[in-house]
């Protein structure tokens, strides 16, 4: 299990779990090793070698929760996202997807009525962090983060005090009212291309209702977050063939936070001026040049 060290100049946080380099590591992508290959943890049949089941949809499970073998806190769960080893976000039905958001939900709430906030995240590839095919998210659960989830909570406690309104409701705003930097709108959602984004192509996804948490949602907004979480993934795919990426969604419990999620694509390695100075280089096209050519591919 992780232990949280802080930087005594800058603060910023760093979690020591060695042990986590005794985890099994695959290299090659979903869709081309063969469950034959070798052992999948994760695929039906298996479940004898994991831990017990934290959550699961129903006996004959379609998506399957589990204690992390190798945690890097002690809430650290696997949201394994279907039995089929080599199906991914974009690869699954409509309602496979579904059922992933309802387990991501299920697990918030459950950490939630223990007063923890949670993060959820997704990675695919090596590059991206991954080290197992079997397509799944995780997700950590702490009373509190530290880092950028602390300073984007504090920061919408600061707007709100001085505005009396919600940032990403503004940031919204403005973006629907320029429409150059965004990517695809549906009636609950807006995904588009942050103003100052990190990395080349990195992609925001944010709901139109202002909810500080994912858990509020209802049915009607988790069957568009899945058509637009597939949506996501297959532009990355066609314009890009599939990188390696991340996504994570940001959430917190109370107001004025607004839940919203991230995405990006691995398509440079960083270099000093990321690493050594924290400045970002996206080097790769603007916002608005990013936009277009995955609105072209959605």
């Amino acid at each position: 299990m992780g232990k949280f060290i802080f930087d005594p100049l800058t603060g910023e946080p760093t979690i020591l779990a060695t042990e986590r380099a005794k985890r099994p590591e695959e290299t090659a992508k979903a869709g081309t090793m063969s469950v034959t290959d070798h052992v999948c943890y994760f695929c039906k049949g298996n479940e004898h070698l994991t831990p017990p089941a934290t959550y699961k949809d129903q006996e004959d499970w379609h998506v399957r929760v589990i204690k992390n073998k190798y945690p890097i806190v002690e809430d650290h769960e696997v949201i394994i996202h279907s039995p089929d080893h080599d199906k991914d976000l974009e690869d699954l039905d409509h309602e496979q997807v579904v059922r992933v958001i309802r387990a991501y939900l299920n697990r918030a709430n459950f950490y939630g009525s223990q007063e923890k906030e949670v993060f959820i995240f997704n990675n695919r590839g090596k590059k991206a962090g991954a080290s197992l095919v079997h397509p799944h998210s995780q997700i950590i659960a702490l009373k509190g983060f530290p880092g950028i989830l602390q300073s984007e909570k504090e920061w919408s406690i600061r707007y709100y005090d001085e505005k009396n309104t919600c940032y990403w409701c503004d940031e919204i705003s403005e973006v629907l009212a320029g429409k150059d930097r965004v990517i695809l709108e549906t009636s609950h959602f807006v995904v588009f291309v942050p103003k100052a984004c990190r990395w080349s192509y990195e992609i925001r996804i944010t709901p139109k209702t202002h909810r500080p948490s994912l858990v509020f949602i209802d049915e009607t907004e988790i069957n568009n977050f899945a058509g637009v979480l597939q949506k996501v993934v297959q532009a990355y795919g066609n314009a890009f063939n599939y990188p390696d990426r991340n996504f994570w969604i940001h959430t917190e419990r109370f107001d004025p936070f607004h839940w919203h999620v991230g995405f990006l694509p691995h398509l440079k390695v960083f270099g000093a001026i990321e690493l050594g100075a924290g400045i970002w280089v996206s080097d790769k096209a603007t916002p608005e040049d990013a936009a277009k050519l995955l609105r072209e591919n959605i």
